[in-house]
């Protein structure tokens, strides 16, 4: 068994020639027509010369394009970092809000209402209002508002929280 190349092996020599003889026969008829300065050109056994880059247009598109992905990379780590910044920002602001509701909450539980009226009778010397002292206040019904579930929870409004967050999402994605 050999452990050689199994491509077939060509005569690299005799394409090059091929190629060779046909560019040769090609210039041998008449180009196109062209403008005079192509043909005298031509004729003085000088190449048409491309429109190439210089060393110094060369080296100043790699400057820019190392540039600008500097500026890129630079502005994308800024971004990153006032993300987790504000990432951590919203759980220490939720683990606070639930500290807060958790205490508040402890502190309706502690709250004695008889304990309350005993202390404002006993030391502040307070008394409850006799019936002269209440005021009623009639409030007429327009100022109050209903709200069902349906309307707060339902499906139009999942839907458009849906949707809206995908476009969030997209927009976060794709900007920088």
């Amino acid at each position: 068994m050999t452990y050689g190349n199994l491509a077939y092996k060509y005569d690299y020599m005799d394409e090059k020639t091929v190629k060779e003889k046909k560019r040769n026969t090609s210039v041998k008829y008449a180009p196109a027509k062209k403008n005079n300065k192509s043909r005298k050109r031509l004729k003085r056994g000088k190449k048409p010369r491309k429109q190439e880059i210089s060393y110094l247009g060369k080296v100043a598109c790699v400057i820019v394009l190392a540039v600008s992905a500097i500026f890129m990379i630079i502005q994308f780590v800024e971004v990153n970092e006032t993300q987790s910044g504000l990432a951590s920002a919203k759980k220490q602001y939720n683990f606070e809000l639930s500290v807060t509701s958790q205490k508040s909450f402890e502190l309706e539980q502690s709250i004695d209402l008889s304990k309350i009226e005993k202390e404002a009778t006993t030391r502040l010397g307070m008394r409850r209002p006799e019936r002269y002292q209440t005021i009623y206040l009639d409030v007429k019904r327009d100022d109050t508002t209903e709200r069902t579930a349906d309307e707060v929870e339902g499906l139009s409004n999942r839907a458009a929280k849906l949707f809206n967050s995908f476009i969030s999402n997209i927009v976060d994605f794709f900007s920088i």
